[in-house]
């Protein structure tokens, strides 16, 4: 489907300007464990709550987009009162001083993050070519995550100085973040609404999984790369409660050497890398993209247990795992398009979203209980193996020999 060209610089620009300012409150979003913590005092058990609530509310936010399909004049409304209603309970923070009231703005920001997505994908795809799209796509992540290292140390600084700073940050952050509301109202989407029975109750539950289930079935290209996700993803989650404990009790490091891997190292090599994965995507199958995604990112384990003979592989560690991230981000957020072709995205990334979360809950807490029980190298090996075992079985499927089997 062709898209006029003032449509398609119209969408670039507002696609680049809506991740600039959804960046500062997005940043702030990973102190929130940290405050409540340390400043709000909440218990070990409000913590767990919060860790274990994101990804299992990750799974039901694909209600929200689960009726849009046909519905063309509906995907702005979706996106736009997604987008406000994850960001209001912060414009409160000023005035409310509660360990469960911050847990509850924490899950429903991850809520609608997630829940808006197919939707703004699908004003994407209809909006802008395939090439370009990917191009601005991966640009507009770029500069996000760049914006973000900046904040991350800037808001940093200031906690350490003024703990209770974090509520006029919050407000700030949700505040600026409401105004990519405004330049996304301005959107034209492209094509027209078809005629939708208004379903019941019933279909309204039943539906998302059915069709989700369906489309799996009937598209055996998009389930097996789908289902590569699953195991890669699976084992990038597993890691992360053992790279605590393998940073303090292995490494020793400090908290300023573990904040500079992440926020700089990392967040340089998802900037760096994006303009690259977006001309690879252009010109190779999604498969082989995914691929190579799964094997980098299998490679953070093995650079960081180099970090044993020197802290400089840490660094090293990071910042190609953020070089994995920025492909990553590109290839997940794409594929509903990349799959769907002339079909609606919104189911495709549907399904994304409900995987995720699926992963989301089971791998975390899983790699935690490994960690403790057989000692975090151990875990970090099983992670690295799986994203290795994921972009293996990709490149011997008989798919990646094949055009995606789509209408274009």
């Amino acid at each position: 489907m062709s898209t006029p060209p003032d449509a398609s610089k119209q969408m670039g620009r507002t696609l680049i300007w809506s991740n600039l300012l959804a960046e500062p409150l997005f940043t702030l979003y990973s102190f929130l464990i940290f405050i409540l913590y340390k400043d709000l005092g909440a218990s070990t058990f409000q913590v767990a709550l919060l860790t274990a609530l994101k990804p299992i509310i990750t799974i039901l936010s694909f209600y929200w987009s689960a009726g849009l399909r046909g519905r063309t004049k509906k995907l702005k409304s979706n996106v736009l009162w997604a987008g406000f209603l994850m960001r209001a309970p912060f414009l409160l923070c000023p005035w409310v001083d509660s360990v469960w009231f911050v847990i509850f703005a924490a899950v429903n920001y991850m809520f609608f993050y997630r829940a808006g997505l197919p939707a703004w994908l699908e004003i994407l795809k209809r909006n802008m070519g395939e090439g370009k799209r990917n191009k601005v796509f991966s640009i507009s992540s770029g500069l996000g995550y760049a914006e973000g290292v900046a904040l991350a140390l800037a808001c940093g600084g200031m906690l350490d100085h003024d703990p209770g700073c974090w509520k006029t940050l919050f407000f700030g952050a949700a505040a600026i973040g409401l105004l990519t509301l405004v330049v996304q109202s301005r959107i034209v989407v492209a094509g027209e609404d078809e005629q939708v029975e208004r379903p019941s109750l019933k279909e309204v539950i039943v539906r998302p999984w059915r069709d989700s289930f369906r489309l799996m079935k009937d598209r055996l290209d998009f389930s097996r790369f789908q289902w590569g996700f699953m195991v890669s993803g699976f084992g990038l989650m597993l890691i992360q409660p053992a790279i605590p404990l393998f940073a303090v009790d292995v490494l020793g490091i400090s908290h300023l050497e573990m904040v500079g891997a992440v926020s700089i190292a990392k967040g340089l090599g998802f900037a760096l890398s994006s303009p690259l994965w977006a001309k690879w995507i252009d010109r190779v199958h999604v498969y082989k993209m995914a691929s190579l995604v799964f094997a980098t990112i299998g490679l953070l384990p093995i650079l960081l247990s180099f970090s044993v003979w020197s802290v400089a592989w840490l660094y090293i560690a990071y910042f190609w795992y953020g070089v994995g991230q920025g492909g990553s981000h590109l290839v997940w957020n794409m594929s509903g398009p990349i799959f769907a072709g002339k079909d609606e995205s919104s189911r495709y990334t549907g399904v994304n979203v409900a995987m995720a979360g699926l992963r989301g809950a089971v791998a975390p807490p899983l790699g935690g209980w490994l960690a403790v029980a057989c000692g975090p190298v151990q875990v970090l090996i099983i992670g690295g193996a799986l994203c290795f075992y994921s972009g293996i079985r990709m490149l011997q499927s008989k798919f990646v020999k094949e055009p995606l089997s789509i209408k274009r």
